[in-house]
């Protein structure tokens, strides 16, 4: 028995060039659109570049035929789109309903004035062995980031620059996660 539902295109509706694209029965429009967007998203992932989307600004020729080309999908896709289906509730929206749901009663009562060893949330903090193996994983991850900086540094092209830029956030954000772990430490010494 055939399924009458996959010859026609889920998205326009089409039912010219039907095939199988990404578990989804699709035309061969709407494929080609969408395969577009996804070389440009490689594209702007494999540089580090921002994110598709907005301005078509940009440093280099071929990441702004890729924009454009991305834009015009974009753009295509939306106009055959043949009907919006309902909207399910993203589980993130779930997960806002229901920490709005079990903080609103909280809200209401009154926090200790002074802060506990004890965390009323049920997290507990890390020992002092946790914090030392933290932060040793942390300086062999800071260690490896170093040596691919100074390799990214090294390219002067456009790939070079991204990755070095890239590469320098997480040194940034390595370092703050260590300057955050040395404060805890200094907070579970004795006063």
């Amino acid at each position: 028995m055939t399924d009458l539902t996959s010859r026609v295109c889920v998205w326009c509706s089409s039912t010219e060039d039907i095939a199988e694209f990404r578990g989804e029965p699709r035309c061969g429009r709407c494929r080609t659109a969408e395969q577009t967007i996804a070389a440009a998203r490689e594209f702007v992932g494999l540089y580090g570049l921002r994110p598709l989307g907005g301005s078509l600004a940009s440093e280099d020729e071929e990441e702004h035929e890729h924009r454009v080309a991305a834009r015009e999908a974009r753009a295509l896709l939306n106009q055959i789109r043949s009907h919006t289906p309902p909207r399910a509730k993203s589980r993130a929206g779930q997960r806002v309903a229901t920490r709005t749901a079990t903080t609103a009663p909280k809200a209401s009562t009154k926090a200790p004035a002074t802060s506990t060893q004890h965390d009323t949330s049920g997290v507990t903090r890390p020992d002092r062995a946790e914090l030392m193996s933290r932060a040793k994983n942390l300086l062999a991850q800071l260690a490896e980031i170093e040596e691919r900086l100074a390799i990214a540094q090294k390219d002067s092209g456009l790939s070079g620059k991204a990755k070095a830029s890239d590469l320098t956030a997480k040194r940034d954000s390595v370092l703050r996660t260590l300057a955050a772990l040395e404060k805890a430490n200094r907070a579970l010494e004795p006063a």
